[in-house]
């Protein structure tokens, strides 16, 4: 597949989460996907496979709230697509926010994502876990 195509898969992917479609967002995935968020937060933590992503985005949707989510700049160059964005969100248990840049590796192969690699401010969210 070309990079333009591969752009296009991680677009719907945030098009998915940004409409709550968690079975269009999951049909995005190859089946075996590698999964990495950094920190402490509940949903932070690496995985493999659509059940794994399911309880990453059940967990962060039951602790946290996105204000702002804004992916900014998609960049591809052959399987590997970047985005870089900004977020600000709020841990539910404390009330307390966060703002935070962050840039997201996908890896694409054959129409569909088989890794995601997040970096983000993960101080910023520990500050917000802490009542």
């Amino acid at each position: 597949m070309s990079h333009h195509e591969n752009l296009d898969t991680v677009k719907h992917l945030y098009a998915a989460f940004g409409t709550g479609d968690l079975p269009g967002l999951l049909s995005l995935l190859d089946a075996e996907v590698a999964w990495a968020v950094p920190g402490d937060a509940p949903w932070a933590g690496e995985g493999r496979g659509h059940g794994y992503v399911r309880r990453f985005f059940e967990s962060f949707g039951t602790n946290a709230s996105l204000k702002t989510f804004e992916p900014r700049s998609f960049v591809g160059d052959g399987e590997t697509v970047v985005v870089l964005g900004y977020e600000e969100g709020t841990f539910r248990p404390t009330g307390r926010e966060w703002k935070a840049h962050f840039t997201h590796v996908f890896t694409v192969a054959a129409g569909k994502i088989t890794a995601h690699r997040e970096y983000i401010d993960t101080q910023a969210i520990a500050a917000a876990l802490r009542a």
